[in-house]
């Protein structure tokens, strides 16, 4: 019976495919690749394992804005800075497929608070109430100092010998986001702070390896009824995360006091409690949950992977570490506790990690976009609901803009002949661009220099005995490094 259920299951899907495979696409002007006509699955067999890559190679023949069609959805694939800056200015392309890998509650999908024009509403008291609190100040530093000299303790008791780094960074930087979002820090040895950390590394993980159902949506909506491949794991994970967002959200609604304004819980729940009466309103405690955890998740997991990723070119380049130490020395001595005014006399420190972001693009390929209306680009005509992906890889890879040793790390490329001014063009976008960026950029700024500078005053980072450092990077939701090991000598 089993087997008979699961052959009709193939044959429905397969029917639903050829159905979808010869409806006609509205993107017929776009130039896309021959693949597009495979049926059912179109240009899905040409993807890699590194899919920024992929579409970067296609622009060469297509030009910077081209048609992918991936199973049975179209995509509008952009890949030169121009257009980007171009698309990215408009509301047209603000929106988000209603059908990311992220579940979101129902309520928050009805209010449109993430993926309609009411996000902006919802990003603009967000930024005003994370600077409030200190978001980007001096008030954030001295709590990130906090957090930094106990990962200082942690390097150095290990006394040099190898050590897994990144899982010393990871719960470090999450409870910066915590403290800001929740009001509090959780000890590294806090067993609810070691499954969150590893519930948020199952989400980036699982979320990656489920990401190609997306473009079958047929095929997603029985996988996920059937909790098929990863798609229970997820599930499983994402309402554990979101289940910890509500605890806190109760615990803080129970003590709130709207003269002490605790973290962004607290000035969100105050909102709600304002706009109740409003049926319009998007701030309900549900989309606080949705936010809370999209918080957690990636604002900790974008820094710690370029601090990760600095860390290892530091040992694998050792005239670059030298020429960070010496500004450290210089600007810093060996003492003082580092603060995010240093960058300002320290071009190179800067550059380098400028060029880190460049090299290894963090997020290769954007977040999609979805477009709210009909609108035009470039002379062609995308409608409504039309999925829009930007290639932040292949930007910071266009020999145009960066010349022909794109491939190389050279912190050089960001300063000035004579080395003594840090030089970002406008093209140099790992936050992405336009009225969608990423709003934590201020707070990653800081959180990438303070983090770097402070290990680095302390110790000189080497490769472990007889090991190589690997700097080929592993797509997630992020180009992160392989996991290994480096040596962390005491300096002074």
């Amino acid at each position: 019976m089993e087997g008979t259920s699961l052959i009709i299951v193939a044959i429905l899907i397969v029917l639903i495919s050829v159905w979808l495979f010869f409806s006609k696409s509205s993107l017929g002007g776009l130039p896309g690749p021959w693949t597009n006509g495979l049926p059912i699955i179109g240009s899905l067999p040409i993807m890699s394992s590194k899919p920024f890559v992929k579409l970067t190679k296609l622009s060469e023949k297509l030009g910077p804005l081209y048609r992918l069609r991936l199973g049975s959805i179209d995509v509008v694939v952009i890949t030169d800075f121009a257009t980007m800056k171009e698309a990215f200015a408009r509301d047209a392309f603000m929106g988000r497929p209603p059908d990311l890998p992220f579940e979101v509650s129902r309520e928050t999908i009805e209010k449109g608070a993430f993926h309609d024009m009411p996000w902006k509403e919802q990003r603009r008291f967000s930024l005003h109430q994370l600077r409030d609190l200190g978001f980007g100040k001096t008030r954030m530093e001295e709590h990130m100092k906090e957090e930094i000299l106990e990962l200082l303790e942690r390097i150095a008791s290990k006394e040099g010998k190898p050590v897994k780094h990144a899982y010393l960074l990871a719960p470090s930087m999450s409870n910066n986001i915590a403290s800001l979002v929740f009001g509090k820090r959780l000890k590294y040895d806090d067993p609810e702070r070691e499954r969150l950390d590893h519930v948020v590394r199952d989400i980036g993980r699982l979320a990656g390896s489920t990401s190609w159902q997306l473009f079958f949506p047929w095929l997603r909506a029985v996988m996920r009824t059937f909790n098929l491949g990863n798609n229970g794991r997820l599930s499983r994970v994402m309402h554990e995360i979101r289940n910890y967002c509500r605890k806190e959200i109760q615990e803080h609604e129970e003590t709130l006091d709207p003269n002490n304004i605790r973290d962004f819980v607290d000035g969100y729940l105050l909102e709600v409690q304002k706009k109740r009466g409003d049926p319009k309103s998007t701030f309900t405690k549900e989309v606080l949950a949705d936010l809370s955890r999209a918080f957690f998740g990636a604002g900790s997991g974008t820094v710690s992977v370029s601090v990760d990723w600095l860390l290892l070119v530091c040992a694998a380049y050792p005239e670059v570490q030298k020429k960070i130490h010496s500004e450290i020395d210089e600007v810093i001595g060996p003492e003082r506790f580092p603060t995010r005014n240093d960058h300002l006399s320290m071009p190179f420190t800067e550059a380098a990690i400028a060029e880190l972001m460049r090299w290894r693009t963090i997020v290769p390929l954007n977040i999609m976009r979805y477009t709210l209306e009909d609108t035009e680009l470039k002379g062609y005509f995308i409608p409504k609901h039309t999925r829009v992906l930007s290639v932040i890889w292949a930007v910071d890879h266009d020999t145009r803009l960066w010349g022909k040793d794109v491939h190389e790390y050279k912190p050089e490329r960001f300063l000035s002949q004579d080395g003594s001014k840090v030089v970002k063009p406008e093209y140099a976008i790992p936050f992405s661009i336009g009225k969608r960026s990423c709003p934590g950029k201020s707070l990653a700024e800081i959180e990438v220099f303070l983090y770097l500078v402070a290990i680095l005053q302390k110790f000189e980072v080497h490769p472990a005995p007889g090991k190589q450092v690997e700097l080929e990077g592993q797509l997630g939701l992020s180009l992160q490094p392989k996991k290994q090991e480096l040596c962390f000598k005491q300096r002074h």
